[in-house]
């Protein structure tokens, strides 16, 4: 028998993408699996996409290399900076399928949902473990993709389809966008690997410094749009409105996570040569995020769209990180979105519980009175609210304080100045959801469907940020930990 030659040798260290072979094998399993099962046990996949996520978790952890490791010919690559980032989209992926549980039971294709939040999933997790624009684009496709399908899931119901319509021309042109700094970048130095594009930038030619800011230009556009950075905002009150609850909760987080951690990585790996540049751009759009987001929250009467505005000012918060530029700045960034994975988690799993008798518990006449019937749920919100305000001592309150001292130590004192106006700004909205629960009268009955898994899903997200808050330094000492890698 003839010996076969590859054309390339076989890739080293393929166990390396083991947590991504877990979760594109076991979608596509579950979404054989939903054809056989009857609807009354649809829930079913829901739990084998639990238990994929903690599986997949725990091969994470165990792969984890002391430094970066890279395989599939240097395309991807392992440390514990990407690591991390998988673990917050897994664990954020599990919250979202709790929520999920009673919220889309009365759905269709119940098995092409969840299915399609583990594809989500996956594509994030490419985009963190990417080296190269090549698998970082790859990964963002997939990952988008997915996304829009799930905002307009419910198709009988008009927001949600025009939600994913606006979501999804406004992405794609996000998507062209990035693509086109690319195409700069690599024009430039003819290469897609981000270290490589980085070196050779430090030592590009003074005539191609315009061609390089034009690509640097177009392609922190394009991040910004996956992360909602104003002014590339314009996609997120309609998107959060308009998405089922769960998936609104999904998108707050998950792909926050990647595109920070993205951005990150390009930042450090293929812009240092023009940092100064890049630094004066990000320090406008972290500027223009904090302000529009805590000042159009206000005017906001339902949550979701108040709460879309929040993340807009959130985000400028976690610029901050990314415009220090340093361990510091890069762990607060961590940190912030450690903390508002949990902060975000929790009060979408209360928003839900309000979900009753017809009524979508989004407006903010619905909390009425609800500390007089739940006092529970209405301490529990009231805790991820005041830390998502910044308040002394809870887990947004460190968030907020870390990112704001790396700013400082990094010359942009006036950037932090602004971003602690506009953070006493942002008290009010919050404010004003327990000045609903605690001080006004219940105007419609509280008659919630309630599972184990939500009552333990807002008992965790509260005592996490309020432990957090009580004891922050193993959080930021495992976010500094976790910049192995990338510094």
């Amino acid at each position: 028998m003839a010996n076969v030659t590859l054309p390339f040798p076989f890739p080293q260290h393929l166990e390396l993408i083991l947590p991504e072979m877990i979760i594109a094998v076991m979608a596509m399993a579950l979404l054989m699996w939903d054809i056989f099962l009857p609807k009354s046990k649809k829930n079913w996949i829901a739990y084998a996409t639990i238990a994929t996520c903690m599986v997949t978790a725990y091969a994470t952890i165990l792969l984890t290399p002391a430094a970066s490791m890279t395989t599939f010919y240097g395309y991807f690559v392992m440390d514990p900076f990407a690591s991390f980032a998988k673990l917050l989209m897994l664990v954020a992926t599990v919250f979202a399928v709790i929520l999920s549980l009673d919220y889309m039971k009365d759905e269709e294709y119940l098995g092409e949902y969840y299915c399609l939040m583990l594809f989500a999933l996956l594509g994030m997790m490419l985009m963190v473990s990417s080296n190269n624009f090549v698998t970082m684009y790859l990964g963002l496709e997939l990952m988008a993709l997915s996304v829009y399908v799930l905002v307009g899931y419910q198709r009988d119901v008009l927001r949600s389809s025009e939600a994913a319509l606006k979501y999804f021309i406004l992405g794609a042109l996000s998507s062209g966008m990035l693509l086109y700094g690319i195409t700069f970048l690599y024009g430039v130095t003819t290469s897609f690997d981000f270290a490589t594009i980085g070196t050779r930038l430090v030592d590009a030619n003074d005539s191609a410094h315009g061609v390089v800011m034009l690509g640097m230009v177009f392609v922190l556009a394009g991040l910004a749009f996956k992360v909602s950075i104003a002014p590339f905002h314009m996609w997120t009150p309609d998107t959060y409105e308009g998405a089922p609850t769960p998936v609104t909760a999904f998108i707050s987080v998950a792909p926050k996570v990647a595109g920070f951690v993205v951005f990150m990585r390009v930042l450090h790996d293929v812009l240092p040569a023009v940092q100064a540049d890049y630094t004066m751009i990000l320090v406008f759009l972290a500027a223009l995020s904090i302000i529009i987001g805590n000042v159009a929250a206000i005017a906001q009467r339902n949550i979701k769209r108040m709460l879309a505005y929040s993340t807009i000012g959130h985000v400028g918060f976690v610029l901050l990180g990314l415009i220090a530029a340093n361990e510091a700045g890069y762990a607060g960034a961590l940190v912030y979105l450690t903390v508002y994975l949990f902060m975000n988690m929790g009060v979408f799993a209360i928003i839900i519980l309000m979900r009753r008798d017809g009524i979508q518990g989004e407006l903010l006449d619905d909390f009425s009175g609800l500390s007089k019937v739940r006092p529970g749920y209405a301490l529990a919100m009231g805790l991820l609210l005041f830390s998502l305000a910044g308040i002394p001592f809870l887990g947004g309150f460190w968030a907020k304080y870390v990112v704001i001292m790396a700013a400082i130590e990094a010359d942009h004192l006036y950037l932090a100045i602004l971003a602690i106006i506009f953070s006493v700004v942002g008290c009010f909205y919050y404010l004003r959801v327990i000045k609903y629960m605690y001080f006004d009268d219940a105007r419609v009955d509280f008659n919630f469907i309630e599972s184990s898994l939500m009552k333990i899903a807002v008992a965790v997200t509260a005592v996490a940020v309020t432990v957090i808050g009580l004891y922050p330094d193993p959080v930021i000492q495992i976010c500094k930990q976790a910049l192995v890698g990338l510094i």
